[in-house]
């Protein structure tokens, strides 16, 4: 079993939904003990590499792999695999994953940590012939495999925008409308109060625009039915997200600056894990604002923040 292979069979029960690059932070560094967590240079990687070490694009070098060897800490990373299967209610679900993978026993979680263990032993004792072998491999179906499904790709399907908003609308709409009541001084501005503000009417109708050119995306990807495509969606938001999020935190004199800051840098956000960006019918501006409505549906992304109650 390789490392990724391990960490994206037990994401399920272990991630709690976080991005690729964060889940592989926290599983390295509950490895390792807190001491040495500062030293860890595959800690100190780009989050577009441990993304790649998580899918299995990357491998981690003997190098690397001896560093964690040398300062796990077995109990810390026991301790922190059951606390995630007691809070995901998943014991059963990784007793039978160990199962399926011949391994029996009545403390699933010390099972993982030894088979993590043994799969840096086997990356540690793999020749550097063997792991620039596997790299390239690796690399070469990748790419042959983006190749020929990016040269047959057809355009997004057009999803046409509905003159009323629907149910899958509102979460976002409601996030816009916090922030033009919030530009505006306005506790409760809804839709009903844009007949009086002409300039939110239009943004509004903008927004609109973006959101579903975002949405004929996730609907046209779905279609493609590509093993290596089908979860490109989740990816353009995560890299839109993982680009925007440090905007995000700033503070703006309001929740509709606040939104256009972010909308600034979801343009200009490079996203290069999201294969389809090499075709120009699949990627644009448009599509990564519309993104950043539907991070606001996921719960990801707001433009006024909610003050904490005393």
């Amino acid at each position: 079993m390789t490392f990724s292979e391990y960490a994206l069979d037990l994401s399920p029960f272990i991630s709690f939904g976080k991005s690729e690059h964060e889940y592989f932070t926290e599983l390295v560094g509950n490895f390792i003990q807190d001491a040495a967590m500062d030293s860890c240079k595959l800690l100190k990687r780009k989050p577009d590499t441990k993304y790649r070490y998580i899918k299995g694009d990357r491998m981690i070098q003997p190098k690397d792999a001896q560093y964690l060897y040398d300062h796990r800490d077995k109990n810390k990373f026991s301790n922190w695999i059951w606390e995630r299967m007691d809070e995901s209610d998943s014991y059963d679900n990784v007793v039978a994953w160990l199962d399926n993978h011949s391994i029996a026993s009545d403390d699933p979680p010390t099972a993982c940590v030894d088979l993590l263990e043994n799969i840096i032993l086997d990356i540690i004792n793999c020749s550097p012939a063997t792991q620039a072998t596997q790299e390239s491999e690796i690399d070469w179906k990748l790419i042959d495999d983006i190749q020929k499904k990016i040269k047959s790709l057809p355009r997004p399907t057009n999803v046409s925008i509905p003159k009323v908003a629907t149910q899958d609308e509102q979460i976002y709409i409601g996030e816009l409308c916090l922030a033009y009541g919030d530009a505006e001084g306005i506790d409760f501005f809804s839709v009903d109060d844009l007949s009086s503000f002409p300039d939110y009417s239009e943004d509004l109708g903008d927004r609109r625009i973006d959101f579903y050119a975002a949405e004929a995306i996730r609907r046209s990807v779905l279609e493609l039915k590509g093993s290596s495509l089908t979860g490109q969606f989740d990816v353009l938001k995560d890299e839109t997200y993982n680009g925007v999020k440090d905007t995000a935190k700033r503070k703006h004199p309001n929740g509709y600056d606040h939104m256009l800051a972010i909308m600034e840098q979801a343009v200009i956000t490079p996203v290069t894990n999201y294969i389809l960006s090499a075709s120009p019918y699949w990627i644009s501006a448009t599509i990564k604002k519309g993104v950043c409505h539907h991070l606001v549906n996921d719960g990801k992304l707001v433009w006024v923040r909610r003050k904490r109650k005393q």
